[in-house]
């Protein structure tokens, strides 16, 4: 098992990931919607804007986890990165490539939180995701998200 840093070559595999992500979103109305937006996004994080990292098994992807740096709301001095997708396929929950996809991410984060390109760095857990503790890898829950106006699975 290994977890790497994803380049331009990987967006294909990228995007076949963020498929499976999105068929198991709890919001109806995403669960079929473009991946055009994505790749864009994928494209513009592989060029330096933020974090694209792709477990291995067997030389075979297994899992992703995607990041983006975009400035505060409340002060634009004040860079973050922000969590987008973290996804390991089904059939490989359970054993480490959850763990170390998070691992790397930190690592990441911490250095560009040690160059000065971020100030801080988050993460986001879904309804339907799989029961982390985030508190163990150093995080702090600052807020929930609910939703309403449209079909939540």
């Amino acid at each position: 098992m290994q977890v790497r840093t994803a380049t331009k070559f990987d967006i294909p595999i990228l995007l076949n990931m963020l498929g499976k992500y999105r068929s198991l979103t709890p919001l109806e109305c995403l669960s079929n919607s473009s991946l055009d937006k994505a790749e864009k996004i994928l494209t513009h994080i592989i060029a330096g804007a933020g974090v694209a990292i792709i477990a291995e098994k067997d030389e075979q992807p297994i899992g992703m986890m995607l990041g983006i740096i975009s400035d505060n709301i409340w002060d634009n001095d004040i860079l973050m990165l922000k969590e987008l997708a973290y996804w390991v396929d089904v059939e490989h929950r359970g054993g480490t490539a959850g763990y170390r996809l998070l691992n790397k991410y930190n690592e990441i984060a911490k250095q560009y939180h040690d160059m000065g390109r971020i100030k801080l760095w988050t993460v986001s857990k879904m309804s339907n995701s799989p029961n982390l503790s985030y508190e163990k890898f150093g995080y702090k829950k600052i807020e929930e998200t609910y939703c309403q106006g449209t079909e939540v699975i």
